[in-house]
């Protein structure tokens, strides 16, 4: 049931009070490290937004671990997502029979991620959750627009207001943002404007109007709704179910109680910001060296005001020495030394706390190969903690997003209800088929150890054909790849006609022979 402006407005206040509260940590976030990706909504068009940043470790290893995790998890150009059947289908023809409409599936709801738009938005995206909390629209793309079925839309977490559930989950996603009147119609074909809204746009349709976005859940129905309003109106002007939700909002780490998520860069901040301080005290203490801090007494002569400093200039002064002094002096320099190991290390925390991995610099302390594989090791395993929840809030309700667009737009005939029983995610981007490399390690070990053991008897022990298939779909293999139980059967038929043939060919040219002599007749001959 939609719900009217004012309960809208209610939950968005109280969404907005919990923002304020984890605000000032954003908004170190934003200032030291992301600084590029905060919405003009908080600092106006053309802000100067690096004035206070001296080092640029925080920034660019930001980029980098975003671009991290999205290869980690939705690689561009990679099939990262998949549909199987579920553990209580039963083994058999129509199970294969469904995985091979489900592979179908699959790669025709993969395809709404190969266009560029989903890589562009999805990095940005994750460069928003390095600081806690990334925000990513996916909707049906315009109906004159062709070529492409879904729009991506990566939304300044910062702009968006959530409300948490019963279950640490989100329910509410409240989105406040400017619209040129003339689009509003274009966005929402069929919207129930209010008298006053419709001449405002008739009016001056090129002025932007504030519209908010709000999608809520409701646990009665199961579904998700879209309600479109103006703070004029008394009930929205558009509304729209949707079986799985438009936004996907992830968070990196959640502090139990918690709605917003707490990302690498607030847990780097105290380093972040020492390191910052550092670097701009060793930059204030180097042009002190260069250009230097001068004393001048008062004596009527020198003017410091009028006085030029460049190569050549003459400057007149009291006296240059005697008992009294110079009237210009320098102050010594300052002593300010910062060891470049101190900063180092600072820096290699930054890179440590956001994924960065690259090498160390050229000029740095040569490391080992070794000490370089067990840092990325480490790295891997300090952020295993997130893994489940970037998986739950990013890849599963991405790829169950994919396929209620497909229905929608009529490509593909049902749709699929994941349920994880019957019908399954699988999760196939790098990450998670490393993962499960490190699991069938261990069976591929046990086929070794029996085919070691018992050279003749393994086919007893180990079904190795299914366990060969089984461990190519956990790798992301594509289906295309894997034959068909009529396939292995017909292959089967055709290599067993074939043994015969050759078992039947090696009897008839035994029997064309000549038989062997006697022993008694060779050994007279012989004689």
């Amino acid at each position: 049931m939609p719900l009217s402006v004012t309960q809208l407005k209610e939950r968005r206040q109280q969404a907005d009070r919990e923002w304020a509260v984890l605000k000032p940590l954003y908004d170190e976030a934003y200032e030291f490290a992301i600084p590029f990706r905060r919405g003009i909504r908080e600092t106006g068009q053309g802000d100067k937004r690096v004035n206070r940043i001296f080092d640029m470790t925080a920034t660019a290893s930001a980029f980098r671990g975003a671009g991290r995790l999205q290869q980690d998890f939705c690689p561009p150009g990679e099939p990262w997502v998949r549909f199987e059947p579920g553990p209580l289908v039963p083994a058999g023809r129509e199970r294969n029979k469904l995985t091979k409409h489900l592979a179908e599936v699959s790669e025709v709801v993969g395809s709404l991620f190969q266009t560029g738009e989903w890589d562009m938005a999805c990095h940005e995206m994750c460069l928003d959750l390095q600081a806690g909390t990334g925000a990513l629209l996916m909707d049906d793309a315009p109906a004159n627009n062709r070529g492409r079925l879904a729009a991506f839309a990566s939304v300044p977490a910062e702009e968006v207001r959530l409300e948490m559930g019963l279950f640490g989950d989100i329910i509410g996603r409240f989105w406040c943002r400017k619209v040129k009147g003339s689009l509003i119609r274009v966005a929402w074909p069929k919207a129930e404007l209010s008298r006053k809204l419709a001449e405002r746009i008739e009016k001056e349709p090129e002025k932007e109007i504030e519209v908010h976005q709000d999608t809520t859940f409701d646990y009665e129905t199961g579904k998700w709704t879209l309600h479109v309003s103006h703070d004029d109106d008394e009930a929205p002007f558009w509304t729209r179910d949707y079986r799985t939700s438009p936004w996907l909002t992830p968070r990196y780490f959640r502090v139990p109680g918690e709605t917003w998520g707490r990302g690498p860069i607030l847990l780097a901040m105290p380093a972040i910001k020492t390191l910052n301080k550092a670097q701009e005290l060793t930059l204030k203490a180097a042009a002190i060296t260069m250009l230097g801090i001068y004393t001048a007494t008062e004596d009527g002569v020198f003017n410091p005001a009028t006085a030029m400093v460049a190569p050549g200039q003459f400057w007149k002064v009291r006296a240059n020495g005697g008992v009294l002094g110079p009237s210009i002096q320098k102050l010594p320099e300052p002593r300010l030394d910062l060891s470049n190991i101190v900063l180092n290390e600072l820096r290699m925390s930054v890179q440590t706390a956001l994924m960065d991995q690259s090498l160390p610099p050229d000029g740095a302390a040569v490391r080992s190969a070794t000490e370089i594989l067990e840092r990325v090791k480490r790295l891997a395993s300090d952020h295993q903690g997130a893994a489940g929840r970037l998986v739950h809030e990013i890849v599963v309700p991405a790829g169950q997003r994919g396929l209620e667009i497909c229905y929608d737009a009529k490509v593909i005939p049902h749709m699929l209800e994941v349920d994880q029983l019957l019908l399954k995610t699988r999760v196939t981007s790098p990450f998670a088929t490393a993962r499960f490399a490190a699991r069938a390690q261990a069976g591929v070990q046990w086929i070794e150890m029996a085919m070691a053991i018992a050279p003749g008897y393994s086919d007893l022990v180990v079904n190795k054909l299914d366990a060969l298939i089984d461990v190519g779909r956990g790798l992301g293999v594509p289906e295309s790849w894997i034959p068909s139980a009529e396939r292995r059967e017909a292959i089967m038929e055709q290599v067993t006609a074939l043994v015969a043939q050759a078992m039947a060919a090696a009897e008839t040219a035994s029997q064309a022979q000549p038989a062997a002599p006697p022993a008694n007749a060779a050994a007279g001959a012989l004689a």
